[in-house]
């Protein structure tokens, strides 16, 4: 199968799922301690790479999505995403408690108020997604 991990960090990935300590891999696979923590850091920023990439697009080909700003009240995204899907014709398999506790439970949220901006999108699957990081990729490709 291929992927963006080595062999080496998928082999540490696995000792570490099993529970083994750092220095314990690194005795097994007769290095560092400090290499040990150099390749499971990689590896998992390949996989934070990766899962962006596919959340970013997961986005693109979405039926609908909204930004929410930083200090906006939850209680409103759900009215500005149904009029998003009005405007597309796309119909919200969602009642308004249902997108709010969506939010609730994924998005960066305190007390009814986002603590940061993300995005609210309606995927091919009629899956609700949440993303903090692709306001900032998607302006990021468009000064490319």
């Amino acid at each position: 199968m291929k992927t963006f991990l080595t062999e080496q960090q998928i082999r540490i990935l696995r000792l570490r799922a099993k529970g083994l300590k750092q220095s314990e891999i690194a005795e097994i696979l007769g290095t560092s301690r400090a290499n040990i923590s150099i390749l499971e850091k990689r590896a998992l920023e390949k996989i934070e790479k990766a899962r962006n990439t596919l959340l970013l697009w997961e986005h693109i080909n979405s039926k609908v999505a909204i930004e929410v700003k930083k200090g906006e009240d939850i209680f409103r995204v759900p009215d500005r995403l149904f009029e998003k899907a009005d405007e597309v014709g796309i119909k919200v398999p969602y009642t308004t408690a249902e997108i709010i506790a969506f939010l609730v439970d994924n998005a960066p949220i305190e007390d009814r108020i986002a603590k940061r901006d993300f995005v609210l999108f309606l995927d091919t699957q009629n899956r609700l997604k949440v993303s903090e990081h692709l306001l900032e990729k998607l302006e990021e490709i468009g000064e490319d």
